[in-house]
């Protein structure tokens, strides 16, 4: 299917079904290259003199490849990194702009199949890369086996990053290059998959998501001891919420990735912070094929659709869909 009979009968899909609940409007498709599959890892830049808030340019990674794209607002899609044997994901993207570093965490989430059909599982890692040469700075290996699936960052350039397959957040100060465990809480845990997106607000507080149980946590900093973990009160479980950022009016947005469904969402929830009274949760849109990653310039929300559920269901592997997309919003 071509790029414009896409975008049409998107268009017209769009218009057919209730996929959008007021505020969020759909605005385009970024149709990416053949042969890049199942992106992620998202994030962007800004020009800091013509375009002080809004995006000028996006890096888009892959779940199952450490190429990353980057691509110009004016239509432009290039390669910026080719992925190496160390960093062959990228499923989670943020950009130091302030120190020209691209942050990553690539997990080796689908493994490598054998001969044999058994599947191994490389080491989990993060790394940094210089926005303005693309080279590579630093490949750092998860503590104690654990897997890396999602990061932020503070003002100073150090790194949060949440460990799915144990129950920490681990945090990589700056000029370091080892973790160091912030928080560790058997909140955390679970039988599946557990900690997933993070988020971190302006005070410091980070909200972190629970894949497989559905639940949100605030982690509160304290000048001594270990961080607060407190669970936030939702009027039902989300269904595997991912990638998460925090609008400019301090809400957050998240992405729903609905693996039993199928159903997709971006929800959006009020006073996040405030853990004292049950959230109202907004389904801003709807529809959405395994939507893992966002970011957020000013009013506008970028996408990414991974199109992976049917690597997770059996006998359905075989299904790889012919094109990938990030998809672009306006609140």
């Amino acid at each position: 299917m071509n790029r414009t009979l896409l975008q049409t009968t998107t268009l017209i899909l769009i218009a057919a079904s209730p996929i959008l609940a007021a505020p969020a409007q759909a605005q385009s498709l970024i149709q990416l290259p053949t042969g890049f599959q199942y992106p992620n890892g998202i994030t962007h830049s800004r020009d800091p003199i013509r375009l002080r808030s809004a995006a000028s340019t996006l890096y888009v990674g892959s779940v199952t490849s450490g190429q990353i794209l980057r691509i110009t607002l004016n239509g432009k899609t290039e390669t910026f990194f080719p992925g190496t044997d160390e960093i062959f994901a990228a499923t989670s993207l943020r950009l130091d702009e302030q120190r020209g570093v691209l942050w990553g965490a690539s997990p080796d989430f689908l493994g490598v199949r054998g001969a044999d059909g058994q599947v191994t599982r490389r080491p989990h890692r993060i790394f940094a890369i210089d926005i303005r040469t693309a080279k590579v700075l630093q490949v750092i290996a998860m503590p104690a086996g654990g897997f890396s699936n999602d990061i932020a960052l503070d003002e100073n350039g150090g790194v949060y990053v949440t460990d799915s397959s144990r129950p920490r957040i681990h945090y990589l100060a700056p000029g370091t290059t080892q973790f160091r465990v912030w928080a560790e809480d058997e909140q955390f845990r679970s039988r599946q998959i557990g900690l997933g997106g993070i988020a971190r607000a302006a005070n410091g507080v980070l909200i972190v998501g629970m894949f497989s149980d559905g639940k949100l946590l605030k982690i509160t900093p304290q000048a001594q001891g270990n961080p607060k973990v407190e669970a936030i009160p939702l009027p039902r479980s989300l269904e595997n919420p991912d990638g998460m950022q925090f609008a400019p009016d301090g809400s957050l947005l998240i992405t729903e990735g609905a693996v039993s469904s199928g159903n997709g969402r971006l929800l959006r929830i009020r006073n996040i912070l405030d853990t004292k009274t049950p959230k109202e949760i907004e389904t801003l849109a709807s529809g959405l094929e395994s939507p893992v990653n966002l970011t957020i310039a000013g009013q506008t929300i970028w996408i990414t659709e991974s199109r992976i559920r049917h690597r997770l269901l059996p006998g359905k592997e075989a299904a790889v869909p012919n094109t990938f997309f990030v998809r672009r919003f306006a609140l």
